[in-house]
């Protein structure tokens, strides 16, 4: 998939291991909606110590599993499809935090045996 590379947009998701979507983790469910949106790839992170608005520090512990551990669900995609996705998004969170960021893609590709693979990493940085 080479006609990934270039300028695409970081979308992070910052969210609650607690918080829910219609009786199921809400990370599971955004993993589940990009995948459906046929999104490029996404990684949900947990975090071992946060804090969010409300300034209360979520940790983990070794008594509990969790805590309401800061999760961060990231996604590679291109500005229109990562805007697109945003009221879904938005109907989804009652609460959290989702930023953009500009980002230059220089591979993407299926994990490919060496014989497959039709370049090197070319890092062509528009300037």
């Amino acid at each position: 998939m080479h006609g990934f590379r270039g300028e695409r947009l970081l979308m992070r998701i910052h969210i609650g291991s607690e918080d829910r979507w219609e009786d199921r983790p809400l990370y599971e469910a955004i993993i589940e909606l990009l995948r459906r949106e046929h999104f490029a790839g996404a990684t949900a992170f947990r975090g071992i110590l946060g804090f969010g608005a409300s300034a209360k520090i979520h940790r983990g512990s070794l008594l509990r599993l969790s805590s309401d551990l800061p999760i961060v669900v990231e996604c590679v995609e291109t500005d229109e499809r990562i805007r697109a996705i945003l009221p879904r998004l938005d109907e989804m969170l009652g609460g959290g935090l989702i930023t953009l960021e500009k980002v230059h893609v220089i591979m993407y590709r299926a994990n490919l045996p060496e014989t497959e693979r039709t370049d090197s990493w070319p890092i062509d940085t528009g300037t």
